[in-house]
């Protein structure tokens, strides 16, 4: 009964990434009732749109809008993709407080016109974040009919991932380095009820940005996931299919003190996926479409993303 509650527990609050995978920001709740954790995750980023490259090249280092006035150009086809993979620590302080860590190896990709003209690997951008459990009614001496779990957290992302990259000797979007050279503060809320073996959730993660070495910031950012789901099985083995929706809202970025409009915005995904259990050993996946992009014209579309994790409970 206990493993039934744990892995509920863990459900109850679904997954939350910011609105820039290069970033390296992605909140997944592990089942943390008495619990340590560690897991390996991999997500990936899928982007695509046009742009404008002068009539001579196609080495461009920035979207379109960024070839210079006055130059003859064409619209072409552009792809971005960005894969990260993941190691990430949840570890259990106290009764109430948590330490999630995260150590990523990412992967940015950019084709223009089809001609490959980025495919960078390296450390990304890790991060560190405690989480407070203000309330938690599993706790209380007799379950009650409907088990709420509310959490608030707060972090800072470290840039170990190098913002330098070039095409052309010029530095590329900040979207397709491996990390973005910023200390950045980190600020989660998740709330979670059940009852029976249905469930459901909300999760909030706020990302506050500030200027690396070459004065460029990236727009703050929120993203928001709801999810519901339904669990089928037993102490040994599980499954829970979700179904629900996810949202990212980012402000403008930033060069020298001076917003780019060209940034910044909102996109929706549908958000659908399965997690399952046996004894130590926890699976997810999640797929997750773009309903909506309403984004500057800086930014390359996302289409889809899907994220990915295996964890393994430490303590029994």
């Amino acid at each position: 009964m206990t493993r039934f509650l744990a892995a509920w527990l863990w459900l109850c609050v679904p997954l939350a990434a910011s609105a820039c995978d290069v970033c390296g920001i992605f909140l997944g709740v592990q089942p943390n009732e008495r619990r340590n954790t560690i897991g390996l995750f991999y997500r990936s980023r899928f982007m695509e749109g046009s742009t404008q490259i002068p009539e001579t090249s196609y080495l461009i280092p920035k979207h379109g809008s960024h070839v210079p006035v006055g130059v003859a150009t064409r619209t072409v086809p552009m792809v971005e993709t960005v894969n990260v993979a993941e190691l990430r620590a949840d570890l259990r302080l106290s009764d109430r407080v948590f330490l999630l860590a995260s150590l990523p190896l990412t992967n940015t990709y950019r084709s223009v016109n089809n001609y490959q003209v980025l495919d960078a690997y390296g450390m990304g951008d890790a991060f560190a974040m405690v989480r407070y459990q203000v309330v938690n009614t599993r706790c209380d001496e007799r379950e009650p009919l409907f088990i709420h779990r509310f959490l608030l957290g707060a972090g800072v992302k470290l840039p170990l991932g190098r913002n330098d990259l070039r095409i052309d000797d010029e530095l590329v979007s900040p979207d397709v380095q491996l990390g973005t050279g910023s200390w950045d503060g980190l600020a989660s809320l998740e709330y979670s009820v059940r009852h029976g073996r249905t469930a459901g959730g909300i999760s909030v993660l706020g990302r506050f940005n500030s200027a690396n070495s070459n004065d460029y910031q990236l727009g703050h950012g929120v993203s928001t996931t709801a999810e519901v789901f339904h669990r089928i099985g037993n102490d040994t083995l599980s499954f829970a299919p979700a179904i629900g929706g996810y949202a990212e809202w980012m402000d403008h970025d930033r060069v020298s003190g001076i917003s780019d409009y060209g940034t910044g915005g909102t996109t929706v995904f549908s958000h659908t996926g399965l997690r399952a259990w046996w004894n130590r050993f926890s699976f997810s996946a999640y797929y997750q479409h773009a309903l909506l992009n309403n984004e500057g014209e800086h930014i390359t579309p996302t289409r889809h993303r899907i994220v990915v994790g295996l964890t393994y409970n430490i303590n029994n």
